[in-house]
């Protein structure tokens, strides 16, 4: 559903639907906003075992409750009605008796839009200028639609970095003053934060196109040779989805072993600075490829549960029709014994209706690939329409 927000029903029913507005309006909203920040966003932590999950908000509760007994409620329970509402996840993962947990994409919303709230020091409005210039250059070199209009650009960057490499050799080197070291550190700090919020909501669109994918191979009773062949064409389609090709090419990127070592290289670098080298212990950036590591890898093996998942109901749907098929032999076997005394007389004791379709072993042709069209999408050009005879469209049809 496409929300309009200039319509009143529509801000209506997202006030209504979202979780995250639902997680604000609670009772308990603080506890619930409070626990959940430090559990999980305060020391970077992705998921919680079940055991270790309840400990924390046990002891969370009994220090809240001190004063005042406002959260009668065991931390169990708390995590169960969490759980329901849609403010965690809880999962098993690798056959594991225990239970996992993690935020959800509206925890994750509620949770980055409520510290926004808090009053910042400063706004990096030059920072942020920057990064929206730097963002419209890439964009306008990549989408160029001609080689020379590439080339040009490029050209005009070189042309930039040869005056700035001319200043350096001169001595005319001049360093980023301490505001602007901090404006810039503060604008990275806030992308890689919200980078790592965005993979729960990645991670829950792969888990809901595999769902859907998963619902319609189970709802069509197709053959086993079919169904197979769409298990393999549905993870080739996530893949070919927008969220798809996102996530592929930040994958590769991020699997760039040169690209990993840069990233090292360059974090150490910042947190050399005398102005920001206090940040290390809170920032999330030194666990920056640790953590992206592993949200990726989450949605990688969701990815790989749609196979795994449809391979287990091929089985389950082959034992069943296994099953019927023997139910049918023991029927036919309890029929020829109850006339075994008795056999019929005549030559002729059973009828087929129609012909009997005999389907050899050796009649089956090899696989034969689906015929894959490659429609070119280039930009289309004005041809000249000098020599163009029109007069066929015209003469299609003869009486």
């Amino acid at each position: 559903m496409k929300v309009n927000f200039s319509r009143i029903e529509d801000v209506q029913y997202v006030l209504d639907q979202h979780k995250a507005v639902k997680l604000l309006r609670k009772q308990h909203a603080p506890l619930i906003i409070a626990f959940l920040w430090s559990a999980f966003k305060e020391v970077h932590r992705q998921a919680y075992g079940s055991r270790e999950l309840t400990s924390l908000l046990s002891d969370y509760l009994f220090f809240a409750n001190e004063e005042s007994i406002q959260y009668p409620k065991p931390a169990r329970a708390y995590l169960e009605e969490w759980t329901q509402e849609g403010f965690l996840r809880q999962f098993y993962e690798n056959n594991d008796e225990e239970a996992t947990f993690e935020l959800t994409p509206a925890t994750e919303r509620a949770l980055l839009w409520i510290t926004e709230l808090d009053k910042r020091e400063f706004v990096g409005a030059e920072s942020r200028l920057l990064q929206v210039f730097q963002q419209l250059r890439d964009l306008a070199i990549g989408s160029a639609l001609t080689k020379q209009e590439r080339l040009e650009q490029l050209l005009e960057q070189r042309e930039a970095l040869d005056k700035e490499i001319l200043a350096i050799d001169n001595d005319e080197f001049d360093r980023l003053d301490p505001t602007r070291i901090r404006e810039r550190y503060a604008l990275i700090e806030e992308t890689a934060g919200k980078l790592l919020s965005d993979f729960r909501q990645i991670e829950d669109n792969f888990r809901q196109l595999n769902a859907r994918a998963r619902e319609e191979q189970i709802t069509r009773q197709s053959s086993r040779g079919v169904v197979l062949d769409e298990i393999f064409s549905a993870q080739d389609a996530i893949m070919e989805t927008d969220q798809g090709k996102t996530f592929h090419a930040f994958w590769a990127f991020l699997m760039d072993q040169s690209r990993q070592d840069e990233l090292d290289k360059l974090v150490r670098q910042v947190f050399d600075q005398p102005e920001i080298s206090g940040s290390w212990e809170r920032s999330v950036l030194p666990r920056l490829k640790m953590s992206l590591v592993e949200a990726g890898d989450r949605v990688n093996k969701t990815t790989d549960r749609l196979v795994e998942q449809l391979r287990r109901f091929l089985v389950s749907r082959a034992f069943l029709e296994n099953k019927r098929a023997g139910q049918i032999i023991e029927e036919i076997e309890q029929l020829a014994l109850k006339v075994k005394n008795n056999p019929p007389s005549g030559s002729s004791f059973i009828e087929i209706e129609g012909k009997p379709n005999v389907h050899l072993l050796m009649d089956r042709g090899l696989f034969q690939p689906p015929e894959i069209l490659n429609l070119d999408n280039g930009p289309l050009s004005v041809g000249d329409a000098v020599d163009v005879v029109a007069s066929g469209l015209y003469e299609q049809l003869y009486i």
